[in-house]
C-alpha cells in the first residue's frame, strides 16, 4: 500500500487529500487536481495540527475589514482586496474559506473547523450567515477583539507579579535545600546536646527533600493530571468547578465573575450599539462565557424574558446581580435607556475586576514577605542556636 497527497481545487479553495492505496488509477479521484506527490511520513505532529493564526493578526484584519464594510464596500471585494495585500499563508487561506462560505451559503462553523481561531469570531460569522447583517456584526466583532485584547493585556498585568513571586520563592526554597542546608547539617551530628525544635525539623524537611522530592513533584503532577481528566471528561465535576469559582472562593470568585460579567455586558453593549434588541443581545453574548454556572444563570435569564418577565425581574432571580446593577437595569428598562445604563454597568464590572485584581496583588506582596522572612528566621535560628551552643559548651 502507498500514501499519496493529492492537492486539487474545490471551488475558490485548494484542499489536499492524503489517500491511500495499491493502484492510484483505480481510484475516484476529485476533479480539479492541481498535484499529486507521494506522501512521506514524518514523525511531526504539526500534520495534524490545525491552521493557527496570531491573535494581533487576526485582530488587525478585522479592523480592516470592517474599516472597508463601513466605507460601503461590499463583503465579496472587501474580502478580495484583504487576500491580495496579506502575506501570511495561513491568513489568506482563512480569508479564502471564509469567502468561500459567506458567497456560497457553506456553513462557516464548519469551513473553519481546519483553523485554530478564538471562538468569538466563529460565533460571530455564524450570526453574520444567519441574519444577513454582515457589516454591523464585523463591527462589533471589531471592538469586541479590541475590548477582549485589553482585558487579556491588564489580567496578564495584574497576575504577572504574583507568579514572578512565586516563581521566586519556589527556586528560592529549592536552593536553600540543595545548597545551603547541606553544608551545615553535617556539624549538627557533632554537638552532644539535644538539638533545638527547630534543627530537628529543618534536618527533617531537608531529609524529605532529599530523598523523596521528584516523588512528591510526581504526585503532584499525576493530580493535576488526574484532576485536568476529570474537570474534561465528568460533566458534574465540571460543573462544581464552575461553580467554586463563582461562588467559593475568597476573593478569587470576585475577580473572576467580574470579569465575566464585564465581557458580557460589553458584549450587550457592542451588539446593541449595532442595532440589536436586547433580548437578542443577550442571548447572542453567551458565546463569550464558557462557565456551566454562569450559562445556567443566563438560561434562566432566557426563559423568564420569553415568559414575559422584565428585565429587572428576570435579572433579579438569578441571585448574582447585586442592587446598583438591578436598579441601573431597571432605571434603563423603565426609562427605555438600556444602551446608556448597560454602559455603566459595563464601567462598574471593569472597575470592580481592577479594583480586586489590584487588593490581590497588593495582599500577595506582604504575604509573601512575612513567609519568606518566617523562612529565613526558621533556617538562621535552625543553624545557629547549635553553634551557639557549641560556642558556650568550649567557654566552659
Amino acid at each position: 500500500m502507498q500514501k499519496f497527497k493529492i492537492k486539487y481545487q474545490d471551488g475558490n479553495i485548494v484542499k489536499e487529500l492524503i489517500l491511500e492505496t495499491e493502484n492510484l488509477s483505480n481510484e475516484k479521484l476529485p476533479i480539479n487536481i492541481i498535484e499529486i506527490s507521494k506522501y512521506k511520513s514524518y514523525f511531526d505532529f504539526k500534520l495534524f495540527k490545525k491552521k493557527s493564526l496570531n491573535d494581533k493578526k487576526i485582530n488587525l484584519l478585522f479592523y480592516e475589514l470592517n474599516l472597508m464594510l463601513q466605507a460601503n464596500i461590499n463583503i465579496s471585494d472587501a474580502l478580495d482586496i484583504l487576500i491580495k495585500n496579506k502575506s501570511d499563508r495561513n491568513i489568506i487561506d482563512f480569508l479564502q474559506v471564509m469567502k468561500y462560505s459567506l458567497s456560497n451559503g457553506k456553513n462557516i462553523e464548519d469551513s473553519l473547523s481546519d483553523f485554530d481561531i478564538n471562538h468569538i469570531i466563529v460565533a460571530f460569522l455564524k450570526i453574520s450567515q444567519d441574519n444577513g447583517n454582515i457589516a454591523s456584526n464585523i463591527k462589533a466583532l471589531s471592538n469586541l477583539l479590541a475590548e477582549n485584547q485589553e482585558i487579556k493585556k491588564s489580567f496578564i498585568k495584574a497576575i504577572s507579579y504574583p507568579i514572578i513571586l512565586i516563581i521566586s520563592f519556589f527556586f528560592s526554597l529549592v536552593s536553600i535545600f540543595t545548597f545551603v542546608i547541606p553544608k551545615f547539617k553535617m556539624i549538627f551530628p557533632q554537638t552532644t546536646q539535644e538539638l533545638p525544635l527547630a534543627t530537628k525539623m529543618l534536618l527533617k524537611t531537608e531529609y524529605i527533600f532529599e530523598n523523596y522530592f521528584f516523588f512528591i513533584i510526581s504526585i503532584i503532577f499525576v493530580f493535576i493530571l488526574f484532576f485536568l481528566y476529570l474537570y474534561l471528561k465528568n460533566s458534574n465535576f465540571n460543573y462544581f468547578i464552575h461553580k467554586l469559582l463563582i461562588v467559593k472562593l475568597f476573593l478569587i470568585k470576585d475577580i473572576y465573575l467580574n470579569m465575566q460579567l464585564y465581557k458580557l455586558f460589553l458584549m450587550i453593549d457592542i451588539m446593541m450599539k449595532s442595532n440589536y434588541e436586547f433580548h437578542k443581545a443577550f442571548i447572542s453574548s453567551k458565546i463569550l462565557l464558557k462557565n456551566k454556572y454562569l450559562l445556567d444563570k443566563i438560561s434562566l435569564i432566557d426563559s423568564l424574558l420569553q415568559n414575559g418577565k422584565s428585565i429587572n425581574d428576570s435579572f433579579f432571580k438569578t441571585q448574582i446581580f447585586d442592587d446598583i446593577v438591578l436598579n441601573l437595569i431597571n432605571t434603563g428598562e423603565v426609562s427605555n435607556s438600556l444602551g446608556i445604563t448597560l454602559d455603566e454597568i459595563k464601567k462598574i464590572y471593569k472597575n470592580r475586576f481592577n479594583e480586586k485584581m489590584n487588593l490581590l496583588t497588593s495582599l500577595i506582596q506582604p504575604i509573601f514577605l512575612v513567609v519568606i522572612m518566617g523562612l529565613i528566621l526558621w533556617i538562621v535560628l535552625a543553624i545557629f542556636i547549635p553553634i551557639w551552643d557549641m560556642g558556650n559548651m568550649i567557654k566552659v
